[in-house]
Order: structure tokens, then sequence, then C-alpha cells
């Protein structure tokens, strides 16, 4: 009788043994809901915190990526050699591209990305004297085709300003890459296929749905910085570029 006594009370203890790991194992049968429900629950937690946190500071995310569509004008600055009068034209130009935010030890944002930029710009060349002060009538404006894969540099500061609306600005130096090929007007002239510059944008946000956002925005880019052209008649070519675009924020 004390033999199965004992019995019954190992089968309990190993019965109630087996119950507690199972309860802890999301692989056993027995805790699965349970397991299913706290991790629900963690996870829902986890999302309203971040949610929290981005439309009070703008910080709380690591990452988001925008998306960006828009219109600019690009107008050059020409230092011509003496003896030498080029007319400048400004040319409209569109721009797209996806950019990336990254926090960095929440002690600031990085950004970079792949943005298509078109920065084609109109140049009337100097007209040429002929015999008693006549001028050449091929002294017409040409336009250089100056369009642009570019990788920003750049740091990211700014917040939310109200729990819907953010706003931030961006920063730093840029590297073009020239994807047009000249015409036959300047391809002669050595224009540069690399654009070393700076830029500045500024950015508001409105949350639509956390973490889905629309952005409005303007950047100024200041090109050349490298000297983009260098002739016996040019001395010096540099762009300055304003955009205004429009376009999406995904957080993740």
């Amino acid at each position: 009788m004390k033999l199965f006594s004992k019995i019954i009370i190992v089968l309990f203890v190993l019965s109630f043994g087996m119950n507690l790991f199972a309860e802890g194992d999301p692989g056993k049968p027995y805790g699965t809901n349970d397991y299913k429900i706290s991790l629900k629950m963690k996870n829902d937690y986890d999302k309203a915190k971040k949610e929290f946190a981005y439309r009070t500071t703008g910080k709380g995310l690591d990452f988001y990526i925008d998306f960006q569509l828009g219109v600019g004008s690009t107008s050059p600055n020409i230092t011509s050699r003496p003896g030498n009068s080029y007319t400048e034209k400004a040319k409209l130009g569109y721009t797209v591209g996806g950019l990336l935010y990254l926090s960095v030890f929440d002690l600031f944002s990085f950004t970079t990305g792949l943005t298509f930029d078109g920065k084609s710009f109109g140049v009337q060349k100097p007209a040429l004297t002929q015999g008693f002060g006549t001028l050449d009538s091929s002294a017409s404006t040409n336009y250089v085709a100056a369009n642009y894969i570019n990788i920003p540099l750049f740091i990211d500061l700014g917040g939310m300003v109200s729990k819907d609306v953010g706003l931030w600005f961006t920063g730093g130096p840029y590297l073009g890459f020239l994807i047009s090929k000249p015409d036959n007007t300047y391809k002669n002239l050595g224009y540069k296929s690399f654009d070393l510059g700076l830029s500045g944008t500024l950015t508001a946000n409105y949350v639509v749905m956390y973490p889905f956002s629309i952005i409005f925005g303007t950047t100024f880019k200041y090109g050349g910085l490298n000297n983009l052209m260098s002739t016996d008649k040019i001395e010096k070519i540099t762009t300055t570029n304003f955009t205004f675009f429009s376009g999406v924020r995904f957080g993740l």
C-alpha cells in the first residue's frame, strides 16, 4: 500500500513538472495559446511604444525611407576667361529617388540613398565678330545635358512638432555621376562626369497612419565644387538648383 502511494506521488510530481515545462515551451501542445497571446501583447506594446516615441519626438524609428518626386530649376554660374562672355540660361528638370534615414546610437541620424536629378542648363556662346563688327548668327543658346545619379551623405536633424506633423532638415555633401551624353556642341569642352556638391533639404511630414506619412519639401543644391568645366574660354562652371518635391515616407 505504501509503495502504491509513493508511485502515485511520483507520477503526480512528474505530471506537474511536465505541465510547467510545456507551459513555457511554445512547441508543446499545452501552453501554446497562452504563449501566442503573450507574444501578441508584446508586439502590440512594442508597436504602440514606437508610435508614441515617433509622434512625440520623431526619434522613435531607427530606420525609415522617403520616396520623392519633384521638379526644379538649374542655373549655371559661368566664370569666363578674359575676352569671352557667356549668357547663362536656367532650365527645368525632374528629380526622383529614395532616401534612407538611419539613427546612429540615438545621437544623430545619417541620410543616404539614390536620386536622379535633371540638372541641364542653357548657355549662349559669345558672339564672334566678322569683318566690320558683324556678329556671327551661330551664337545661339544651346543646352548642356546634365542628368545625374546622386548619392547624398547627409546629417538629419528634426522631429515632430505636433502629434501628426514633423519638420526635418537634412544637409551635407553629395556625390553626382553624370549619366547623360553631351551633345556635339559641348562634347569636347571638358564637361566633367563627376559632380561634388553641397545640398540642404527642408522636409515636412504628415502622419496619415503610423508608420506611413506624406511628405513635402524643398531642396537647394550647389554643384561643381570640383569645377565642372575648364577650357581656353571658360575658367569655371558651378550650378545652383532649387527643387520642390512631394512623396511618401515609410517607417520600418
